[in-house]
């Protein structure tokens, strides 16, 4: 179950009113409201704009992790690059697309959709293979910058 404290903690950190911080993601105080204590779910794009906002790990936020430092991610959301990196997951762990549907309990054809980039992933679904498979939403986001050694 994700715990979505950490959004208002963070907020609140920063002296940030809900009204300040549903004008800075382009929503209604009442939206932003609503996923501060749980009853929606933030949409991944608004997720992402929240976390590049204040220089946070999306792991972090969704309490995946204690680090909340974001240093070297990039900043946006690319579907493709998600999508991709979903897609390789699953071939790394030899599973095929109907397995993640089950896991995820959505169809197949979804997965494809999400594999190409053309639709954005929910946030519980992206939680549910970051937990299941231990791997980083930052990381199947392409937002973590590899640094390459000399």
């Amino acid at each position: 179950m994700i715990n979505f404290e950490r959004l208002k903690n963070i907020r609140e950190d920063n002296d940030i009113s809900q009204e300040k911080m549903a004008n800075i993601l382009k929503v209604n105080r009442s939206t932003y409201s609503l996923w501060e204590i749980g009853i929606n779910i933030i949409p991944l794009e608004k997720l992402c704009d929240f976390c590049d906002y204040f220089n946070i790990s999306i792991d972090y936020v969704l309490g995946l992790s204690n680090n909340k430092n974001s240093i070297n991610y990039i900043k946006g959301l690319d579907l493709k690059i998600l999508g991709n990196n979903i897609k390789q997951l699953r071939k790394s762990k030899g599973l095929s697309q109907e397995n993640i549907a089950i896991l995820l309990n959505i169809t197949q054809p979804a997965i494809v959709r999400y594999e190409k980039g053309i639709v954005n992933i929910s946030v519980s679904n992206l939680y549910k293979i970051a937990k299941k498979f231990n791997i980083s939403i930052n990381n199947l986001c392409g937002k973590t910058m590899i640094t390459k050694s000399k």
